[in-house]
């Protein structure tokens, strides 16, 4: 584990806000009485807002909602499946390739490769065995032993493992599969995850089509869910890290964009030109016979 990701875990939204009652109590036991009760209280409004209402849903679905699926032509180059479902620490313990919740960014990828029987595959994430660790302790491991075994041709196969991020996916997989203009690459991962890839794929200057999969949220539907403190804290964690994530992108040089959207400005003006264009046009005159 990084140590980005080591901080990230300990000190994540959701657990400050869960410190704050504890920092809080334990100030009042040492007689700091109003600091104590300022976090006590600040702290236990939070969890409640944001634990057991469902305002972490419409931070998600921002992102989830951003990109639609596509609709792909009967021909397409390329699959690339960004790493982040894979559990390389259990599947090391357990022998057995392990995924987490994103798992179905796999499924969404089979899919693709079953109706497209032509496209290559390709699998962009980190080093192929942790040294320390041994087989099935990288992300790439974990991914080369389901994908080896469902059946796929290993020819289509190509995995590309030297990213430590998502801007390292995009500029890593480009160089090696080395797009041509007029191809369509397709690009599965998570719906939440989605505009931060393109971000990043589209500073590199490839336009690929993306494929969101593993979607979190539906909006409009209160069940009982929907109140559960720990799924919506758990949640929130993972909509501000992306939304984060989006920001420090752009603040850093790595991303051209803030929050892409489904068709850049270039695209979009050019399809408005286009319209514009067929309207100005008169209709062909036809000689009679």
């Amino acid at each position: 584990m990084s140590v980005r990701w080591l901080l990230w875990s300990l000190l994540s939204p959701s657990q400050l806000l869960l410190m704050m009652p504890v920092l809080g109590a334990l100030l009042l036991l040492l007689g700091r009485v109003r600091a104590g009760r300022v976090l006590c209280v600040s702290g236990g409004v939070a969890i409640l807002l944001l634990g057991f209402l469902p305002l972490s849903h419409y931070l998600v679905h921002l992102l989830e909602a951003r990109f639609p699926q596509p609709v792909l032509p009967p021909r397409i180059t390329g699959i690339v499946l960004l790493s982040g479902a894979e559990r390389p620490a259990a599947s090391l313990v357990y022998q057995e390739p392990q995924l987490n919740l994103a798992a179905a960014r796999y499924t969404a990828t089979l899919r693709l490769a079953a109706q497209h029987p032509e496209a290559r595959v390709v699998f962009s994430g980190g080093p192929l065995d942790d040294v320390d660790l041994g087989h099935l302790g990288g992300q790439t491991a974990v991914a080369k032993e389901i994908l080896l075994n469902v059946g796929l041709d290993p020819a289509r196969l190509t995995f590309e493992e030297m990213s430590r991020d998502t801007c390292d996916n995009a500029t890593n997989t480009r160089a090696l599969v080395r797009p041509q203009p007029g191809e369509t690459w397709v690009v599965v991962t998570s719906a939440m995850h989605v505009p931060r890839a393109i971000a990043c794929f589209r500073a590199v200057g490839w336009n690929v089509v993306p494929k969101p999969a593993d979607y979190h949220v539906v909006l409009g539907l209160w069940r009982t869910g929907s109140f559960e403190a720990a799924d919506n804290l758990a949640l929130m964690d993972s909509a501000l890290h992306e939304w984060i994530g989006l920001v420090y992108y752009r603040l850093s040089g790595r991303t051209k964009e803030l929050f892409p959207s489904a068709a850049p400005s270039w695209e979009r003006a050019g399809s408005v030109a286009l319209e514009n264009l067929t309207r100005q046009t008169p209709p062909p005159k036809l000689r009679p016979p």
